[in-house]
């Protein structure tokens, strides 16, 4: 097994389970259902964080977006880890 990716795998599955124990609803795949949370392993960027919400739920609750990203950068930062919002603002990157 790769290092590299056995340690992004044990990165998502702290960062799941931190966000769970926290109150989140943490979905078991990669999609996130409507309110739940996508988080998966990208190799190339870390562990990404997506909030699952209809595009047009993003674009009219931009501010209850904002409040979610920020609980979540909050209860990811206050473990350890770091946290940066992609480039588009819609997700966010655990990288250790």
């Amino acid at each position: 097994m790769d290092i590299v990716t056995s340690a992004g795998e044990d990165l998502e599955r702290v960062v799941r389970q931190e966000l769970s124990a926290a109150g989140f609803t943490v979905e078991p795949s990669l999609m996130s259902a409507d309110g739940g949370l996508g988080i998966w392993h990208d190799p190339a960027r870390g562990v990404v964080i997506a909030w699952g919400a209809s595009a047009e739920q993003l674009v009219k609750y931009a501010t209850i977006r904002a409040a979610v990203q920020l609980a979540l950068r909050t209860v990811l930062t206050d473990a350890g880890h770091q946290v940066r919002q992609d480039a588009n603002g819609m997700e966010l990157i655990v990288t250790s």
